[in-house]
């Protein structure tokens, strides 16, 4: 299918609507500044004395030199001329006739494309529903459900500040995470000890970080180290840092 045969057409049928619209929109200007003209003119003189029909005249032999019906017929014979062949193009390109595309050979897996609908419901974290689609195929349950819930669980008690699911959840899939090159683990405890650190419990957040020093270290990238996270809020006695590190646990929670 040669789809830039498509495109040029529709190029060019575009092209000529703006051309078209645009002398259009000129002739229409022009008019419209030639009868202000003539208005002002007639309104500016004494009707004893002024001969309006000469001015009418004027601008009747103006619109007849112009030909605004002329130039604008040849505009729009230019735009119709695409317009109509435009048609052509698609039904030389796309075949019209939806039945030849149909093939009664073709093997059709239905398991794999139910698998694929429950997972997406799943994924949607639609679970009722999910469940009812399984047992209405009689599909086995899927193999991915239940990391699905796991996940839901850990976002729903992240809403509620709540990291504990996430941070067990991630040093159980620590090598995974450090296969994978992510930081993940790192930040959850960084955020962890922002909480810490927003309870006015300043010792506890120097255990916090001294305990898990070495997981935020490794995994953290130059730009983000432990030291830079205890300068966000340790020092609960000096209010300005305690919002400052308010705000970046909110930041970072979203």
């Amino acid at each position: 299918m040669e789809l830039k045969s498509i495109k040029d057409a529709f190029d060019r049928v575009a092209n000529k609507h703006k051309l078209s619209y645009t002398k259009t929109h000129e002739i229409v200007q022009m008019l419209s500044q030639e009868i202000d003209k003539a208005l002002s003119l007639m309104m500016q003189q004494d009707d004893t004395q002024f001969d309006h029909r000469s001015t009418l005249a004027d601008v009747k032999k103006l619109f007849t030199e112009k030909s605004p019906g002329d130039q604008l017929e040849s505009a729009q014979k230019e735009l119709n001329v695409a317009l109509t062949k435009y048609p052509k193009v698609l039904e030389k390109q796309l075949n019209s006739e939806i039945s030849k595309a149909y093939r009664n050979n073709v093997e059709f897996d239905t398991h794999v494309v139910n698998q694929i609908i429950a997972n997406f419901f799943y994924r949607q974290g639609m679970f009722d529903i999910g469940d009812c689609f399984v047992a209405e195929t009689g599909e086995s349950e899927c193999t991915t459900r239940q990391s699905f819930v796991e996940m839901y669980q850990i976002l729903e008690a992240m809403k509620r500040r709540d990291l504990e699911p996430a941070l067990t959840w991630a040093t159980s899939n620590s090598e995974k995470l450090k296969q994978a090159r992510s930081d993940l683990e790192m930040k959850l405890h960084s955020l962890q000890f922002l909480q810490i650190s927003q309870g006015q419990n300043s010792q506890e957040a120097l255990i916090y970080e001294e305990t898990h020093r070495c997981v935020m270290q490794i995994a953290a990238s130059p730009k983000f180290r432990s030291s830079s996270v205890l300068s966000c809020g340790i020092n609960t006695s000096n209010s300005h840092r305690t919002r400052s590190s308010s705000l970046l646990f909110c930041g970072k929670m979203r």
